[in-house]
């Protein structure tokens, strides 16, 4: 179940007593409105977009006891406008609703032993194996309702090039997904084929190839194999048995077949590279969909709704420091970009933090996870640790498995450095991505600098990435430019007045800014 935070952004603290023993509590929240603006698709001129608004409502409380020891908690409350929930699964078929009902109340028998023939004795039993399940006084019935159709990842092809000696033959389908119009011929002989959509629905894509038999002379198509040459290529849709075949002349496409929901057609497609430049080609490609993907399902409620987030209890002392709580923990090391997020501690039941206190300003910690699903020979453990050496701080995250604790699945490292008002620091992770940012004040400006690295997979852009932020502030305003790699500027212009800011701002990336005012308290 996906948890919602909107988090509050000023406390007001309540002293509960001046004694040893006495818990201080904090309780804080705000107001948030206003309504989004921006350049609309293909529209030239600016236009207002939804109005939103957040409250939100944080509680902590901290204490000490009369041997020194620190203990307290925390959690935050907010409002939702969506849902977002989990289905009940039964035999791999999903359900909105479970229903549950109380078992059986008592046993009635007649029985005898099969050695003998004594009676046993009714009171004596307290469960009967049925349909090779065990079942007994109290078990609770359990029925599902209200079944749920998921929504897959789809696969969604294009095929350019010249069509020879037939054109694509296409069927429109209806809702049954059964041809609802004739096929209608969509290239003539070397031709181009069109843009558009060439089929919907359902589809089975191969990329074909023609074989010249030897002894013959007579050509076939074939699939097609990844080598060069100049051979005629043929693309093969089938829908409902009816087959239709596009050919790309002297392509070599090397793709495997695809089960595909939609395929397009033209006689150019662009691609994009890893070195984030285009390329003009003909042949076929396939995006496909992700393979056992799980749907999650949202609900639009008509009112907001309550939520409550990231609850934490603790206790600390001369042995450190023990948290339990239910949000994600992060471990020692900040990541910077994508770097140094890869050995984080995702929670789904309760995540159980220890800090222990080390020596020469070392700070060591284990994390993990327990949930409903929990087994103790299978749990992803979190440790490391942070050392400080006055102005250099360096930390480093392990994820490990208690099956196996040699194995590293996971791991980060982190470094920085701060000089009065200068500081730099620095990423690297098991995935071999790499960040840096430095801060530092400049004429009245606190500057910040990122720069991050991805070490690219298939079909992943690469390249560095980069975003300078600078921010002031003088007599209540505040004022906050920024630009990426990209050269897409953001501005940001606020004014605060005690606990009411207003503010606005625009981000070129996202073609689009808000104004709003935000009331803390």
């Amino acid at each position: 179940m996906k948890k919602f935070l909107i988090a509050g952004s000023s406390l007001a603290a309540v002293a509960a007593a001046g004694s040893a023993g006495a818990v201080d509590v904090t309780l804080g929240g705000s107001i948030d409105m206003g309504v989004e603006f921006g350049l609309g698709k293909d529209k030239d001129d600016l236009a207002v977009g939804d109005a939103y608004n957040n409250i939100s409502l944080s509680l902590a409380a901290a204490g000490t006891t009369d041997a020194g020891m620190k203990f307290g908690g925390s959690f935050t409350l907010g409002t939702a406008a969506e849902l977002e929930f989990n289905a009940y699964k039964d035999d791999d078929v999903k359900h909105l609703v479970k229903m549950t009902v109380a078992g059986a109340t008592d046993i009635e028998a007649a029985a005898y032993n099969v050695s003998g023939g004594q009676m046993v004795s009714a009171k004596n039993i307290v469960g009967v194996k049925i349909n090779s399940d065990w079942m007994s006084v109290g078990d609770t019935q359990t029925g599902h309702a209200l079944e749920l159709d998921g929504v897959e990842a789809s696969n969604v092809c294009k095929v350019a090039g010249i069509g020879e000696g037939r054109g694509a033959v296409y069927a429109r389908l209806n809702a049954a997904g059964t041809a609802s119009t004739p096929g209608n011929d969509v290239a003539s002989d070397d031709a181009y084929l069109p843009a558009g959509l060439l089929i919907s629905g359902r589809v089975l894509l191969t990329v074909m190839g023609t074989r010249v038999d030897p002894d013959t002379g007579l050509t076939s198509p074939q699939p097609i194999r990844a080598k060069p040459g100049g051979v005629d290529r043929m693309v093969r849709h089938t829908v409902d048995g009816a087959v239709s075949e596009t050919v790309i002349a002297n392509k070599t496409v090397p793709i495997a077949d695809a089960d595909a929901d939609k395929v397009y057609i033209g006689p150019f497609m662009e691609v994009k590279l890893q070195s984030s430049s285009t390329k003009m080609v003909v042949g076929a490609v396939c995006v496909e969909g992700v393979e056992g993907s799980e749907t999650n399902y949202f609900m639009d409620v008509a009112s907001k709704v309550l939520t409550s987030s990231d609850a934490s209890i603790f206790i600390e002392g001369g042995f450190g420091k023990i948290t339990l709580q239910t949000g994600g923990y992060a471990g020692g090391v900040s990541a910077i970009g994508s770097a140094g997020d890869q050995a984080d501690l995702d929670v789904d039941g309760l995540g159980v933090i220890v800090e222990g206190v080390g020596l020469i300003g070392g700070s060591p910690f284990i994390a993990f996870d327990l949930s409903d699903k929990s087994n103790p020979s299978d749990l992803d453990i979190l440790t490391g640790g942070t050392m400080d050496f006055g102005g250099l701080s360096a930390a480093v995250d392990v994820m490990v498995n208690s099956g196996d604790v040699v194995e590293i699945l996971d791991w980060d490292l982190g470094l920085s450095y701060a000089m009065g008002d200068m500081n730099v620091a620095f990423a690297y992770d098991s995935d071999n991505d790499w960040g840096l940012s430095a801060s530092m004040a400049v004429a009245g400006f606190a500057v910040v600098a990122t720069f991050a690295s991805d070490d690219a997979g298939d079909h992943e852009k690469s390249g560095i990435t980069y975003a300078v932020n600078a921010s002031t502030s003088l007599n209540g305003f505040g004022l906050s430019m920024g630009v990426d790699q990209d050269m897409k500027p953001t501005v940001g212009l606020s004014k605060s007045m005690g606990g009411l800011s207003i503010y606005a701002g625009y981000d070129a990336a996202d073609k689009g800014g808000k104004v709003g005012a935000t009331l803390s308290f």
